[in-house]
């Protein structure tokens, strides 16, 4: 008897056996052999995982065991976690070892594979201001979806070149990690950009002025920037048209020495004024110009009687010596203040009509005006301020006694 594997004797059992006594009866034996049995274990394709996640369960299946030997299968595979180690064979472990003899087994195994991992490196754009040092570091970033134990990091770098309008440059992100680990990813690392900001910059136009009738000075007039030297920025300057006295604006057009440098800039340029001015000292018509005239003296020491009419006169010249009478010379006259004082009676008294304001006088090439004192007050000094249209003053003073 026996259900295993191997070689059993036949034999041969005769009746009925009260015959058998008149034989001489040779028994012979044969084998009956039980042969192993053709069964086989196959792990399912396909199994596989991707880079970084844990293995998932094993699986395969058995064909041609006995149910009643309860033969199953537990599968490993061979060690290994990257990509490029794979594929990584399958190995199926049957039992119970003790029917195992009884079988003629196929163990077929099969792959297992690993997937690269999906990640992304997301880089932080960047800027610095014209002329500015780079920034250090030159931007950041972080990355996604990395296995953390990998400790991938980045280096950055950016396109070359250091202009608002060259701009925006590509920074790119080198990443790094140990040797083969970044072969286990598909990487998305689209990199950022980097911008370059204009550089606010001044351009302070220096006023200037001349004498009214001469040329205008060369240079116009000066001023400076607060540009990067290397740049190389300079000014020429021209002013509104016109030669009578007032004020025009001086436009300064700026220049570079490195072409395109400008565009580097928000610049703040609001030029100046230039003004023509009467002469402000030296002798007009053999007097002093831009000054009070007798009868009144310059250093406000003139008492006139009270009730008396006072000449108050003066001349401006352009720089040619010529007076001025030109309509508007005169642009205000106004008493400035009193005291209560006066010196001794030292002038002239002088009967005239009396003005209402200053006049041209063409005949002297003088301005005047015949001040009346009847309605002023007596051991009194009055001070005058005569504003000229270039804005300049002449101020005198005298006594009433």
């Amino acid at each position: 008897a026996g259900e295993t594997v191997g070689s059993y004797t036949i034999s041969a059992a005769l009746s009925p056996a009260g015959l058998l006594s008149n034989y001489d009866i040779t028994y012979n034996t044969a084998s009956f052999d039980i042969t192993k049995k053709a069964a086989s274990v196959t792990p399912a394709a396909g199994q596989h995982k991707t880079y970084g996640d844990a293995d998932p369960a094993l699986s395969g299946s058995t064909s041609g065991f006995l149910a009643a030997d309860g033969v199953t299968a537990s599968y490993s595979r061979a060690a290994g976690e990257t990509v490029a180690g794979g594929p990584y064979h399958i190995t199926a472990t049957l039992s119970p070892s003790g029917v195992l003899s009884n079988y003629s087994i196929t163990n077929n195994g099969a792959d297992f594979t690993i997937a690269k991992r999906a990640a992304t490196w997301t880089t932080n754009a960047n800027s610095k201001t014209y002329g500015d040092a780079e920034p250090s570091p030159l931007t950041t970033g972080s990355g996604s979806n990395f296995v953390a134990a990998d400790g991938v990091t980045a280096s950055y770098s950016r396109a070359a070149g250091e202009t608002v309008l060259g701009g925006p440059y590509h920074i790119t992100a080198t990443l790094g990690a140990g040797a083969g680990v970044l072969d286990n990813y598909i990487i998305t690392n689209a990199g950022a950009d980097f911008s370059i900001a204009k550089r606010a910059a001044t351009w302070t136009t220096d006023p200037n002025s001349k004498t009214l009738g001469a040329a205008d000075p060369n240079p116009l007039t000066t001023g400076k920037g607060t540009f990067r030297a290397a740049d190389g920025v300079t000014a020429m300057y021209s002013r509104a048209p016109g030669e009578n006295i007032g004020a025009y604006h001086i436009t300064a057009t700026l220049s570079a020495s490195v072409s395109g440098a400008l565009g580097n800039y928000t610049v703040t340029n609001d030029g100046n004024n230039f003004s023509i001015m009467y002469a402000s000292s030296g002798m007009c018509l053999s007097e002093p110009g831009h000054a009070v005239l007798q009868p009144i003296n310059a250093d406000g020491s003139s008492v006139f009687k009270q009730g008396s009419t006072v000449p108050a006169k003066f001349r401006v010249c352009d720089a040619n010596g010529n007076s001025v009478g030109t309509a508007d010379v005169v642009a205000s006259f106004k008493l400035v203040r009193t005291t209560a004082s006066a010196g001794a009676l030292d002038e002239s008294v002088v009967s005239t009509t009396p003005d209402t304001d200053f006049r041209w006088s063409a005949t002297d090439q003088q301005w005047i005006f015949n001040m009346g004192s009847k309605s002023l007050k007596a051991n009194t000094t009055y001070y005058y301020d005569i504003t000229l249209q270039d804005g300049t003053h002449i101020l005198f003073n005298f006594g009433l006694k």
